[in-house]
């Protein structure tokens, strides 16, 4: 096999070149301040569409090792989609365990996420808004066309119901999705949190709801019917729906951008790191900590070139071989790999690569840390692989074609989730 090693120099502002790589393959270089990385090393191509490889930095006291792996939904037979941990919204797992049950034949790690294990920002499950955005941060979503789009959504939802004090229907804005609500929040659980709230609050009511109906009312810890939600008020709030009738139409409303309308796959991150071909310094807007923006780590990120190609990148950090990146640092690498955009996901001890049933990376911990979910390459439906022409699963990810997929039970249609 023809191998050729590229060691690119960069110097601060400069636009070096666009450099080819055996077969017509190039490599889209940007200047920066003394980066020296050799590359790209360890080339795979698990199947049609799915390259990885990693680039290599021995500049003093500037060590990196970067693994890169580039989906090309052109042309591969596969597709991005959330595993969580332990299947529910409050559970850890590590990439590799998530990515093996799934049979998956890649995955990275996904959304910040709290100490119990919610993940934390918009996130898009086939086809359905399960956690609402925070802090005005960015997330990154697929459309059911295929198309790719960055946004810093916001929260609007409303739950109406029927009221034994009036003849009109009544509403209540919502404050969040399958998360712990705070004191005087009102927040909505659907199935994919798990088969109870895990609420305790005190005082507290919740409003059971299956089939646009409400079927129940209790106070806290209900059950979630699987063709239904759990509408969990607390504090203050608890008044606005003691007086709701059982067994009484009810729906809820989420207004978003209408981007969001047709959006399959979403995932929560941030900050931004490039937009439309520019970098962006977005960490105060998106209120990140300055020892995050600033301190060098392992770091995620997430990508999308000029042709449309998803970059998934894994920076090794805290060790001798790989110091890790700040975020300014994370974002140059990004454009200097050809991101049109790009955005920023956990990182540190969570930072995972996995590939063909190996973790590609060398986690900061010295092992994988549990995370509350990976990104996964899972098969295409089989319809869709034959309507867009592309080739099988190569043999090299075979075990991924018997990745699971579960039904839809909560559905964003236009501004309803039902």
């Amino acid at each position: 096999m023809f191998c050729m090693t590229l060691r690119v120099k960069l110097f601060y502002c400069a636009v070096l070149a666009l450099i080819f790589l055996g077969a017509g393959r190039c490599l889209a270089v940007l200047s920066e301040d003394g980066f020296d990385f050799e590359g790209p090393l360890n080339e795979i191509n698990a199947a049609e569409g799915v390259r990885y490889f990693t680039l290599k930095s021995e500049i003093p006291d500037f060590r990196q090792i970067v693994h890169v792996l580039e989906l090309d939904p052109a042309k591969s037979p596969f597709e991005i989609e959330s595993v969580f941990g332990k299947d529910c919204l409050y559970g850890k797992e590590t990439v590799s365990s998530m990515a093996r049950r799934k049979n998956a034949v890649a995955a990275i790690n996904g959304a910040f996420f709290t100490q119990g294990g919610n993940p934390l920002g918009m996130t898009v499950h086939q086809g359905k808004i399960i956690k609402e955005p925070i802090l005005g941060r960015t997330a990154f979503g697929i459309a059911e066309d295929g198309s790719t789009f960055f946004d810093n959504p916001k929260f609007d939802a409303r739950f109406y119901f029927k009221d034994s004090r009036s003849d009109e229907p009544r509403f209540v804005e919502l404050d969040g999705i399958n998360r712990r609500p705070e004191d005087d929040e009102i927040v909505v659980y659907t199935p994919e949190f798990g088969n109870r709230t895990k609420t305790n609050s005190d005082p507290a009511i919740e409003v059971v709801v299956a089939s646009d109906r409400v079927i129940a009312v209790g106070k806290a810890n209900s059950l979630i019917p699987p063709d239904g939600y759990v509408i969990h008020a607390g504090g203050v709030m608890v008044p606005e729906l003691e007086n709701i009738v059982l067994n009484s139409e009810s729906n809820m409303e989420l207004y978003v951008n209408p981007v969001w309308e047709k959006a399959r796959f979403a995932v929560g991150g941030g900050p931004r790191l490039i937009c439309d071909g520019k970098i962006v310094n977005d960490a105060s807007k998106e209120k990140f900590k300055s020892d995050v923006v600033k301190g060098r780590a392992p770091r995620t990120a997430l990508g999308v070139n000029s042709s449309g190609k998803l970059l998934f990148v894994c920076v090794d950090g805290r060790q001798k071989k790989s110091c890790g990146m700040t975020l300014g640092e994370m974002a140059r690498l990004m454009k200097m790999l050809g991101a049109r955009d790009a955005m920023n996901l956990d990182g540190g001890g969570s930072t995972t690569l996995y590939l063909m049933g190996k973790v590609m990376n060398s986690p900061s911990d010295g092992c994988e840390r549990p995370v509350s979910q990976a990104l996964v390459l899972r098969p295409r439906p089989a319809e869709d692989i034959i309507a867009r022409g592309l080739s099988t699963v190569s043999s090299g990810a075979r075990a991924s074609e018997k990745l699971d997929v579960p039904e839809k039970s909560f559905v964003l249609e236009g501004k309803f989730i039902q």
